[in-house]
């Protein structure tokens, strides 16, 4: 049975998912005409636009965005980068860039079918790839569905509630001050749930830009202290994507292990493919094709923005990596400690707690839309119970078993959900061009 697991870990959680955004983001990429390059700069025009026009009862798609951020921008963007950086060297990066520019058609491709094939529920809109699957391709495949929500269901409890409680409360030891971080999450996150999409959309539309923001001029200033390091981080990078081996004094010499650790730390930061932004942006009580245009933005803040700039705090700082090992928060609480002292633990901690508290909430709501598909609708309340209190066992308990199942079932999710994305490719380019046309309309 262990064995069996740990196939399904390297086949699921790994190579499978990456082989099948690589093959969908390049071919949506050439289907679309580059969609990702000649619309980004509309992108964030019309993100910063959705920023300054907030509606305070509705679900925007400017909540839309911020609800898909919330879970996406998590520890994944602190801790996993400083694991890609550590198990395939400065070359990682590049690999998360190349994942990332294929990852923003992808995205923008499941928004446009989220939006397509999504119901009204008794809570407004809502959609996702489980309605992709049987609204676009047919009552024969809602068994594919039902196994989607299954495996989101169960990515919701690892990847949201347990890891990312668990990823803070290493930075807090051990005893009561653990217990204390977990019934405040479970806390918080069961009011948040309690409230609805709009309390969930509200609450992430506030602390969203203000975490970002918040990181961003954390880390750029750390990067601007040994901006004389640039050229050389830079230069790694390149250098150490086709040549592992010179940049990490041999400790990583397989080019496809720098592919590997950069690529998939790249997707499951910003979630390309897994269908997530999906539900997020069905959820949007708007007829606005143009929110196509977050799938460009949510990628490129969260990896080539947010994780480049981590990356960057790490190779400038002159500190010590270990390549070829498994490092976490340790490695840039090191590189931060070289331009805040004392305080770089505090700081990163409490940078932490933001990130992670946003990827409870958010994973909280699609596992919300998950279970309203499934025959046990009507359980919101138990659930927002249950997976509360599983914010307490991620505080207390260790997480390893339940990062590997969130690495299986995000890899599962991402299986069933892209394949559905290509087999109804032909609709998501209609939805792109109707958004890019809107988006030209308004301006």
């Amino acid at each position: 049975m262990k064995e069996l697991f740990g196939l399904a870990e390297r086949v699921i959680g790994g190579i499978l998912p990456f082989s099948l955004l690589l093959c969908g983001g390049v071919w949506l990429t050439v289907r679309t005409g580059f969609y990702q390059l000649r619309c980004l700069p509309k992108a964030i025009r019309y993100a910063f636009h959705g920023m300054f026009e907030r509606k305070k009862d509705t679900f925007s798609p400017f909540r839309s965005a911020c609800t898909a951020l919330s879970a996406t921008v998590g520890t994944g963007n602190i801790a996993g980068v400083a694991s890609a950086v550590s198990l395939g060297g400065a070359g990682a990066v590049f690999w998360m860039w190349v994942s990332a520019f294929f990852g923003m058609c992808v995205k923008s491709a499941e928004i446009a079918l989220g939006i397509r094939f999504r119901e009204r529920g008794k809570e407004g809109c809502t959609g996702g790839p489980m309605y992709i699957i049987r609204n676009g391709l047919g009552k024969r495949f809602s068994p594919l569905a039902f196994l989607f929500c299954i495996m989101a269901l169960i990515a919701c409890f690892c990847s949201g509630a347990i890891t990312q409680t668990n990823a803070v409360a290493a930075l807090c030891g051990s005893g009561a001050v653990r217990w204390i971080l977990g019934a405040f999450f479970a806390g918080f996150c069961f009011v948040a749930m309690r409230g609805g999409k709009k309390r969930i959309g509200a609450i992430n539309e506030t602390l969203v830009p203000i975490m970002a923001a918040l990181y961003l001029i954390f880390c750029a200033v750390a990067v601007f202290v040994h901006r004389s390091a640039l050229p050389g981080a830079f230069s790694a990078i390149v250098s150490g994507a086709f040549a592992p081996r010179a940049v990490t004094g041999g400790a990583v010499g397989s080019l496809v292990s720098t592919v590997a650790a950069g690529a998939s730390r790249g997707v499951f930061s910003n979630e390309a493919g897994l269908g997530t932004a999906a539900m997020a942006h069905a959820a949007a009580e708007s007829e606005d094709s143009a929110q196509t245009l977050y799938g460009i933005f949510e990628v490129f803040m969260d990896t080539i923005v947010i994780c480049t700039l981590t990356a960057l705090t790490i190779l400038t700082a002159g500190v010590t990596i270990e390549y070829g090992t498994q490092a976490s928060t340790e490695l840039v609480r090191a590189a931060l400690f070289q331009s805040y002292g004392a305080v770089s633990g505090i700081l990163l901690a409490g940078m932490m707690c933001l990130f992670s508290i946003t990827s409870v909430i958010g994973w909280g709501f699609y596992g919300r839309i998950c279970l309203s598909f499934l025959p046990v609708a009507g359980k919101e309340g138990l659930f927002a119970a249950v997976y509360s209190l599983c914010c307490v066992a991620g505080a207390v308990f260790p997480a390893d078993t339940a990062w590997r199942l969130a690495a299986v079932s995000t890899g599962g999710m991402l299986c069933i959900n892209l394949p559905a994305v290509w087999m109804l490719s032909e609709t998501a380019v209609l939805v792109l061009k109707e958004g890019t046309k809107l988006d030209q309309r308004k301006n």
